[in-house]
């Protein structure tokens, strides 16, 4: 059977439409909106996530009752859905025997400088001096044993039971979150977006790799192979004839730093103009992304209620208005929002 071949304005519309944000899910469906998992980077990327896919976000959104806040995909704070947190804490824990125990390891320090903490609440327990840091609590995360809660300024943590679920279904549902959302790519991408663990341990990306390709591996029968960009990638069987039959929905979006649409390796793809890539994947802290009919045009910065905009080409009166619109409705907490463009060509 010939691979069928996709184009790139396929793709785009595909995960602008997986990714809900070609139309507003109701009020309140917040944790389907969360189906890929949240990073939620500096100031509350989650929130402004949530507020590109559901109507009516609030400013708290992230403390939802049915979501919850983990160490998720390279490192990264994340807030998934209470009822997945196996997927995104299981389903990266390392094939390797060697580095499993290590986790585990990771896992009982941790739960013994919790048990310290809990045993003397009025004397403040150094996490060091029970042999636990932050390294090791991101290690840990692994386990699904760790929560955490970022407030934006200080992370606490705190130790629940694991999830019951064995690793190797959560591996096999985080590709399939990975392929739904980003999708078609392939196991050196998903080692990517999925990993960040191999060098906690000092070792080579090799093993994250290797990981990616046994899940790939174990998912055949439910992949579909297509050619897009003289390349070749997996989709869910499942989604190829959506993607197939993708066209880009008329919407304007502000997509946060680290939002889900952009969580993939293949930014040559998503921004072919190198000068554009590096603005908006800059070696300091990275700005947000202006959405307009499934491609990105331009980046923005946000400094309290004001928004700057720097398109990257000529838009219409239209966008612009949508913009002003999209802007007015940010859940945040300032007695003023106002967009600012930027005319000059130096980066935001």
């Amino acid at each position: 059977m010939a691979i069928p071949s996709i184009t790139r304005e396929n793709v785009l519309a595909f995960r602008q439409r997986a990714t809900y944000l070609h139309r507003r899910l109701p009020p309140g469906r917040l944790v389907e909106a969360a189906f890929a998992g949240l990073q939620d980077s500096a100031p509350r990327s989650a929130v402004l996530a949530l507020y590109a896919r559901v109507m009516d976000v609030s400013p708290s959104a992230w403390k939802d009752p049915g979501l919850v806040q983990v160490w998720g995909p390279r490192g990264a704070v994340y807030v998934v859905p209470a009822q997945d947190v196996s997927v995104f804490t299981l389903g990266r824990f390392p094939r390797n025997p060697v580095l499993g125990a290590a986790v585990k390891a990771a896992a009982e320090r941790a739960k013994r400088a919790f048990r310290a903490r809990q045993a003397d609440p009025h004397h403040i327990v150094s996490d060091r001096k029970v042999g636990v840091n932050f390294r090791d609590l991101r290690i840990a995360s692994m386990t699904g044993a760790v929560r955490i809660e970022w407030d934006g300024a200080t992370t606490s943590w705190r130790i629940v039971e694991p999830p019951p679920e064995a690793p190797e279904p959560a591996r096999l549902e985080l590709a399939r979150r990975f392929l739904r959302s980003v999708g078609p790519s392939t196991p050196g991408e998903f080692a990517w977006w999925s990993g960040g663990w191999a060098g906690s341990f000092g070792e080579s990306t090799r093993g994250e790799l290797s990981d990616a390709q046994g899940t790939f591996l174990s998912l055949k029968k439910e992949l579909a192979e297509v050619e897009f960009e003289g390349r070749k990638g997996w989709v869910l069987r499942t989604d190829r004839s959506r993607l197939e039959r993708a066209e880009p929905v008329q919407t304007v979006r502000m997509l946060p730093a680290g939002d889900p649409f952009l969580a993939s390796p293949d930014r040559a793809f998503l921004v072919p103009q190198i000068r554009f890539r590096s603005e908006l994947w800059p070696k300091s802290v990275w700005p947000g992304a202006l959405l307009v009919n499934g491609e990105l045009v331009g980046a923005w910065r946000r400094q309290l209620g004001r928004v700057t905009v720097r398109a990257w080409r000529p838009l219409g009166a239209d966008v612009k208005e949508a913009v002003e619109e999209e802007v007015s409705g940010i859940p945040i907490e300032s007695a003023r929002k106002e967009v600012r463009w930027s005319t000059g060509d130096a980066p935001l």
